[in-house]
């Protein structure tokens, strides 16, 4: 230890392993098992044998590579015993979150024991969990039950949010329902005071109108925040303020610092005069920022944000000196130390390089003994460089930036870390011995005027959203910005950008493209065609919470910029139209008026038009009297390609298209009724002649879609096909002279995620 600590005067054989450490964690949990790792492996390997350095940066790559395996193993490698022949396991369940209090239930729940296999809270998997009883289940709630489990496995897309990732990385691995209707709950001594934390400020603020922000604030929980609150803070840009992160660390650490200081200045205590007081009051400042991340239950971005602290206080009191940069590379060793798969979280991309820019701008304007002028100043400049620096990755997550948050910033930043953090602190301390209801209703208003200002701001002016970019132009964009800040020759930096300009034009872009959604049961197809949209379905929606259409379609219309011109319902089944509402709602309603001019539960009307120079052209019905066989049958058509829709429709439908003598040769095929057996008769299969088929149904659905003799039937025309429940979205591009396919799950696999 004595070792490592004297590479403080000489940091760097220590800042090499851990640049090894951070380079392999990324490596790793990314490229393992794959070409790419290979190649950075034996990069390293050589540069090691020719450069010293590189021989401390590869046992940092090593040793990352062990850290990912071993925690993989301990933490993230659970297998449910006799998987797939029982059906009920003997379980005892801690609740962590409950996702809908509506009946039936909906929790997040830790599996301490699994039939006879006990596991530690510390290590034990969790799953997502109906409950249908008569009891209401409560964070904290401990019970044994017998539980339906099986692996978890969410829907897979393009550009969405990705929730078998997100699932792994909150140790989600199983879902299911709780088969008992009456459960013995016990409370879990376990989190019991994050528990009455949470119920303490929830009754210090409940009588406010801005109660969900102050609750936000002092605990890191959003549970009482609405959709719409979400929303409007994000696109603000004031979403950051909410999480706590290395903001709200400092501003507690900082407070608990001048208090301890004031005390004990005032207080005339005789101290020897070798104790270092700065030392002192900054343990008091550590103790409560602590205490602070504990009462938010160890959320990640506090946890992050605690260590950062740690690590530079310890080096800084170790060295004698301020020692950033050092401490923003050992935080991030041991941040990925304690979890390596921390790299799939954004939050670690944004805080870290929050802090680097920081750094950088504080480094270049001195902030002690400046003017007020030069202080305000200086705010500016971090907040613009935040803004410039964080800009890539705002617009590769979110798709956007806020244009409100350059300016709101600046106002929001210094009123919380200078009012209202304080503020909300001795209201929380003080309610314990004294009534604060006074001084909460003399802030309260003052505030939620400030929040109605900010409400009444343009939705043009908070959010522009710019599309999805790639990764490619982030990479390129931070390096182009290490050129300009580091390289005395400023012109290197349009090298990059070069390399961005040519790739772009030499990157072949497909003419239009079809995009068959991963919906589980049911049906949700977008069209691409110069930026416009067409859509056809709009997939399930259950117990009228959980909508394909919110959760799928609308984020990928957002994220890709899309212009929605047209829309078409093929039939009312649910797992077709449930979230036909939502897409009313969302404001697309004028968008079902061309083929559904007497509203959306009449047929659709039997029209050819162009959209964008593709055909567009929907077939007849007889009204067959069944909503499967009334569906709206589409042809789309380009002078070289055409893709089919069917809907739901049976051989009796089929028969009666052949019948009418219409054209209904296509390249692509979205299976008739999810390629259900009384649909894709051998007849209907010769007149599309498709070359590709496309089924929609749900992986081991219940009705075991797509039935194994129309499969056989495709197979024999030498159709290629494929099943959006087991490669999640189809994606297919046409060009002028070919089409190519993509599925999600092949383009955005990981090697710790078993699909």
């Amino acid at each position: 230890m004595d070792r490592f600590f004297s590479h403080l005067k000489q940091p760097f054989t220590s800042m090499w392993i851990s640049l090894g450490f951070v380079c392999g964690s990324i490596a790793t949990v990314f490229y393992f098992q794959t070409l790419e790792f290979i190649l950075i492996t034996i990069s390293i390997l050589i540069a090691s044998a020719y450069f010293k350095p590189f021989s401390n940066v590869l046992l940092g790559f090593i040793c990352a590579i062990f850290a990912i395996l071993v925690h993989f193993t301990l933490f993230y490698s659970f297998e449910l015993p006799a998987q797939g022949e029982k059906y009920a396991y003997s379980v005892k369940l801690v609740v962590e979150d409950v996702v809908s209090a509506n009946a039936p239930q909906y929790i997040k729940a830790k599996i301490i024991k699994l039939d006879e296999q006990d596991y530690a809270y510390f290590t034990a998997p969790s799953a997502m969990l109906s409950v249908d009883s008569a009891q209401i289940l409560e964070v904290g709630a401990t019970f044994s039950a017998h539980a339906h489990l099986k692996n978890f496995r969410s829907t897979k897309n393009f550009t969405v949010f990705d929730n078998q990732l997100y699932a792994f990385t909150q140790k989600i691995f199983f879902k299911g329902k709780v088969l008992n209707k009456n459960l013995i709950i016990t409370d879990t001594k376990r989190n019991q005071h994050v528990i009455a934390y949470r119920h303490y400020i929830k009754h210090i603020f409940k009588e406010s109108k801005l109660n969900w922000l102050y609750y936000t604030l002092l605990t890191g929980d959003k549970s009482l925040m609405n959709f719409e609150q979400k929303l409007t803070m994000q696109t603000l840009g004031l979403s950051h303020l909410l999480a706590i992160s290395g903001l709200h660390i400092s501003l507690v650490f900082g407070f608990a610092f001048f208090v301890t200081r004031s005390l004990v200045s005032h207080a005339r205590i005789r101290i020897k005069q070798t104790i270092n007081f700065a030392t002192c009051y900054s343990l008091m400042g550590f103790i409560a920022a602590f205490v602070y991340v504990y009462l938010s239950d160890f959320i990640v971005s506090a946890t992050r944000a605690l260590i950062m602290l740690g690590c530079y206080l310890l080096l800084y009191y170790l060295a004698k000196q301020s020692l950033r940069w050092r401490s923003i590379l050992y935080a991030l060793v041991l941040v990925l130390m304690i979890n390596p798969f921390n790299v799939l979280n954004p939050g670690l991309y944004f805080s870290f390089l929050a802090v680097v820019i920081i750094f950088i701008v504080i480094t270049k304007v001195p902030f002690k003994g400046a003017s007020v002028i030069a202080k305000v100043g200086m705010l500016c400049a971090i907040q613009g460089a935040l803004f410039i620096g964080l800009l890539p990755l705002s617009l590769y997550f979110f798709n956007g930036v806020s244009l409100a948050g350059l300016v709101l910033n600046l106002i929001a930043i210094p009123l919380l870390a200078f009012i209202i953090m304080p503020l909300l602190l001795v209201v929380a301390i003080l309610s314990s011995i004294l009534d604060m209801s006074l001084i909460v209703s003399l802030f309260d208003p003052v505030l939620y005027f400030l929040y109605q200002q900010l409400m009444a701001i343009p939705p043009g002016w908070r959010w522009f959203n710019v599309g999805t970019i790639t990764l490619d132009i982030v990479m390129f964009s931070y390096v182009t910005m290490l050129l300009l800040y580091l390289v005395k020759f400023k012109w290197l930096a349009c090298i990059p950008l070069s390399v961005l300009l040519v790739d772009s034009y030499f990157t072949s872009k497909s003419d239009w493209q079809v995009n068959i959604f991963d919906v589980g049961h049911g049906l949700m197809v977008l069209l691409e065609k110069d930026n416009n949209a067409l859509i056809y379905d709009f997939g399930p929606s259950y117990f009228n919470r959980f909508s394909r259409t919110r959760s799928i379609l609308l984020p990928y219309i957002k994220a890709n910029n899309l212009n929605v011109a047209t829309a078409i319902l093929s039939h009312q089944d649910n797992d077709h139209a449930g979230g036909v509402k939502h897409f009313i709602e969302a404001g697309f309603e004028s968008t079902l008026s061309a083929f559904h001019p007497n509203g959306i539960p009449s047929l659709c009307k039997t029209m050819t038009m162009d959209f964008y120079g593709l055909k567009i052209q929907t077939f007849s019905s007889i009204t067959f009297n069944n909503n499967n066989d009334d569906s709206c049958v589409v042809k789309i058509s380009s002078a070289q390609h055409s893709v089919l829709f069917t809907g739901d429709i049976s051989k009796q439908r089929e028969h009666a298209l052949i019948a009418a003598g219409y054209n209904l040769a296509s390249n692509v095929l979205i299976s008739p009724h999810h390629g259900s057996g009384t649909s894709s008769s051998s007849e209907f299969i010769a007149a599309v002649n498709p070359k590709v088929v496309v089924h929609s149904s749900a992986y081991k659905g219940q009705w075991h879609f797509p039935n194994d003799e129309v499969v056989a039937r495709f197979n024999k025309i030498g159709a290629a096909q494929y099943i959006t429940g087991q490669q999640g979205q189809i994606r297919i591009k046409f060009y002028s002279t070919n089409l190519h396919v993509e599925t999600a799950r092949e383009r955005e696999s990981y090697w710790f995620i078993k699909d």
